[in-house]
């Protein structure tokens, strides 16, 4: 009996002991309405699905800050980093938002979500007892979660959530859904969705646990700023610095009104700057001489003939 009490006792001490894994922090980007309503149908709520998605970042961040897995970013310190930048080329002037990716790397957060909801589905069902007829209403949203990385914007976790609501009307009950009650249901929704995706998250936790990561610098000197995409995410404009990505190959490509769109698949190994020399679309015999004669200094990378090289520099060819 002793020796039964004493193995009950270590395991529950083992358990206390064992660490928690750290919460995700997550910035919450945005949430969009999908769902359509026909004209003719009977909705229980006067609530339309946008007016009601609308109030979807509120509502997932009621669900999560209760949630002892997550921990939020302020949204408004997540989207202040997301700040317009013009792009200046020819006298013409283009408005330009930065990345998500970048502000969330900004403000330190694991995972950046967003939301969408996807159904708004209102339908009755009358029954018939003795002649007298009661009708019965309800409403079902479906709502869905999608979880990026902020290293690369892959899509971590797609999961969704229904919640569903019947309200019984007769000749002398008559329910009208209030605007609470429709957040509710929202809310509800949300709440379903979550399970699933903090199994998500956690297996991908696992599996990203020990894959290394690199930061990558970019600059096209003079011709800054300039749009770079890595494996097809717009992520910021150049001159670029310290941008963290996981370890391994990455298209990277850079581009800038008036001048010729330049890319390339890349083994990042270790921390990496890179230079990229742009080509205007109308370039002087003189002016594509010097480009040239620049890009023939310190080349690891040629570009084949047809595109500027790129002068790449990590920590080892730089000597630091």
């Amino acid at each position: 009996m002793k020796t039964a009490i004493w193995s009950t006792f270590v395991l529950i001490v083992t358990a206390l002991a064992a660490p928690a894994a750290a919460p995700v922090k997550v910035a919450l980007l945005d949430f969009d309405n999908q769902a359509s309503l026909a004209a003719d149908a009977a909705v229980v709520g006067g609530l339309p699905p946008k007016a009601l998605a609308e109030k979807g970042v509120l509502a997932l961040g009621a669900v999560l800050a209760n949630d002892p897995a997550y921990v939020l970013i302020d949204r408004r310190d997540f989207i202040s980093q997301i700040q317009s930048v013009t792009l200046t080329d020819n006298d013409k002037k283009t408005a330009l938002k930065p990345s998500f990716l970048r502000a969330a790397q900004a403000v330190n957060a694991d995972v950046v979500l967003r939301g969408n909801l996807l159904s708004y589905a209102p339908g009755k069902e009358v029954i018939n007892q003795g002649g007298s007829k009661t009708e019965f209403q309800t409403l079902t949203l479906r709502v869905s979660l999608e979880a990026l990385d902020t290293h690369d914007g892959t899509v971590i976790a797609l999961v969704e959530g229904v919640a569903s609501r019947n309200f019984r009307q007769s000749e002398v009950q008559q329910k009208v859904v209030s605007e609470d009650e429709l957040v509710q249901l929202l809310q509800s929704a949300l709440r379903k969705a979550v399970p699933a995706l903090n199994e998500k998250l956690e297996m991908r936790r696992e599996q990203q646990g020990s894959r290394p990561k690199v930061k990558l610098s970019v600059k096209t000197g003079a011709t800054d700023p300039a749009l770079v995409e890595i494996d097809g995410t717009l992520i910021g404009t150049t001159p670029l610095a310290n941008f963290e990505v996981y370890a391994g190959d990455h298209v990277i490509a850079i581009g800038k009104a008036g001048h010729q769109d330049v890319s390339k698949q890349i083994l990042l190994k270790t921390d990496t700057t890179i230079e990229v020399p742009l080509f205007r679309t109308q370039l002087s015999a003189e002016e594509m001489k010097a480009v040239l004669d620049k890009a023939r200094l310190n080349v690891i990378a040629g570009a084949g003939g047809v595109e500027p090289a790129w002068i790449i520099n990590t920590i080892e060819s730089s000597g630091k």
